[in-house]
Parts: structure tokens; sequence; C-alpha cells
């Protein structure tokens, strides 16, 4: 990996430098699988309601229990193709449901993990995310214009890059010192493709119990307080890396032993990309974080954090 003063332009660009351009460039207009590979178009379309949310026991191969190491384990194949390379062990249950993604707890060895498992591409529309998207380079001409025309071909294409995106940016973040799970995959673009539609990751949590969101806490203004400053700070940190969040509130920020972890970041922008962009993002971001503590009866000088943190963004354009 290289060190961050070596980085310059979009996030999508820097972590997978090497790799990127032969991930994309394998995608053909025909089809392109959730690992950004070509996929022959089908002959007959099997209509099917999209899934976008799966039990623990849908993912399970029938009769998985007790079955020999060289039989499926997960009816998932993303999850079969981790299982078989040693990524992960056993199922052990749901964490979190959600609309675009669900987390799931996986097992191996004695080790705990958490795997975010994105929703089919049929439940995904891509509708509302224009901003996450500026700046970002397409090498391939073909994929990018499918991603224009908005086609099912373009969709997969989106629905690929979006998880790659996801494994680049917690890469960056970890490495930078960023409070976020550690990513398990990676960091070469290869492994990260191999892994599909999932998100393997180091699970934030005690035991099988996973840390709650901020935005599930309770508190008291004197316990609030620090972990606002907490939360400042991620952001300022983000904000001195020349990057936004762009859905930052206490709904994506997990408290675990006192300490404040982000979470949910394929959708980060570089502000030397998309300076416009960015900066509307960012005022949004400490907009989201200061009413998220308004409950807790918590404030700050929202138009003096605003103005600190545009200012330290704008200097790394």
């Amino acid at each position: 990996m290289a060190h961050e003063s070596e980085r310059t332009g979009p996030i999508w660009r820097n972590t997978l430098k090497h790799e990127e351009e032969n991930w994309l460039d394998d995608a053909e207009v025909d089809g392109v699988d959730s690992r950004g590979r070509a996929i022959p178009t089908p002959r007959r379309k099997v209509r099917r309601k999209p899934k976008s949310r799966r039990t623990a026991g849908e993912l399970l191969a029938e009769n998985a229990e007790g079955k020999a190491s060289d039989e499926a384990v997960f009816a998932d194949p993303d999850l079969e193709g981790l299982r078989k390379r040693g990524h992960i062990d056993e199922l052990v249950g749901q964490v979190k449901g959600g609309k675009e993604a669900t987390v799931y707890l996986m097992r191996r060895g004695d080790e705990l993990l958490a795997a975010k498992v994105y929703a089919d591409l049929e439940s995904r529309s891509f509708r509302n995310d224009a901003a996450y998207w500026s700046g970002v380079h397409i090498a391939d001409k073909r994929v990018e214009r499918a991603i224009r025309s908005h086609s099912r071909t373009g969709r997969a294409a989106q629905h690929g890059i979006w998880v790659m995106r996801e494994y680049a940016n917690l890469w960056r973040l970890h490495e930078a010192g960023v409070p976020v799970p550690k990513p398990l995959i990676g960091p070469s673009a290869k492994e990260c493709a191999e892994a599909g539609a999932v998100v393997l990751m180091e699970f934030i949590g005690e035991g099988e119990l996973p840390a709650p969101r901020l935005s599930d806490v309770k508190l008291e203004p004197e316990e609030a307080r620090p972990l606002l400053d907490q939360s400042i700070e991620i952001l300022m940190q983000l904000a001195r890396l020349g990057l936004v969040h762009g859905d930052f509130s206490a709904y994506n920020l997990l408290l675990h032993d006192g300490r404040v972890v982000l979470i949910d970041v394929p959708q980060i922008l570089d502000v030397r990309s998309a300076e416009t962009e960015a900066v509307q993002l960012l005022k949004r971001d400490v907009a989201s974080l200061l009413s998220s503590f308004r409950r807790h009866r918590v404030e700050v000088d929202a138009a003096a954090l605003e103005r600190a943190a545009v200012a330290e963004l704008k200097s790394r354009a």
C-alpha cells in the first residue's frame, strides 16, 4: 500500500490504482456479475422477487450442518467462496438487516467476524446517490456508458464498484488511523473482487453482542459530550485526508468500550475529485452529526465547526 503522501486524486483510483483498470476492463457490455467480471446474457429471464434482506437460514445450503469440508455449507456463492478460501468457517447469526445490505456474524476458528452481504442487484436502484459518484473515474468506457444509460449491466457494474469502494475506503481509513472496522480481505483489488458482494471485516462488539449505534444509546449530557468530541475528531480526521463521509450521523457511529467507531463508508467522497459536491456533503454531515447529539442536550457552535471542517477539507483540494 502506498503511503498517504503518495496518494492523490479520487479514492477509488488512489487505493486500487494498480489493479482497478484491469478489473474494470474485464467488464463486458453483455453483463457484469457482482465481482465486476463478464457474464453471458441469459437466454431466458427468470422473474423472481428481489431480495433486499435475507435471513441467516437462507444463506445456508440444505443440510449444511455436519457436511464434509468439500461440500457446500453456504447457499450464497460469495460466502461459500470465502469459506473455501479459509476466510470464514461458519455462520453464527444475523447482526443487522438493512435495505441495501445485511450484516452477519461469522466465525473463523475462535475469531468472530462481520460479513456485510449486499442485497440482490434488483433491489438496489442507485437513484439518489449521484453526488457520491462525482469524480469517480471508470476506466472502461463501455461500462461507463452502461452506467449512464441505467441499464441492468450498468447497475451491475455500479454494484460491483460500490463493494470495491467500501474495501478501498476501509483500507485507507484503517491505515490512516481512523477508527473503522479493520477490513479482512485485500488490500489487493483481485482479493477484494473475489469476495463478490461481501465485505468481510472486524466484528465490533463484546462476545457475540454487537456494539450499539450511538443513535440507539441513551446518554446523559456529561456522557454524551466526550462522545461528541470523538465524533467531531473523526469528522476532522476525514477532512484532513481530503475526504467526506456523506452520511455522518449517530446511525453510522458505533459505541464500543467508550470508543466511537465509524461504519458504512462506500460513499466517501474525495475533495480532489469533486470539490463542490464534497463541500456540500461536509456541511450536511456537520449538521447531521450535531442534530444527532441535540437529543442528549449537548450543543457546540455549529457555524464554527462547519468553517473549521470546510477550511481543512479545502486545504486538501
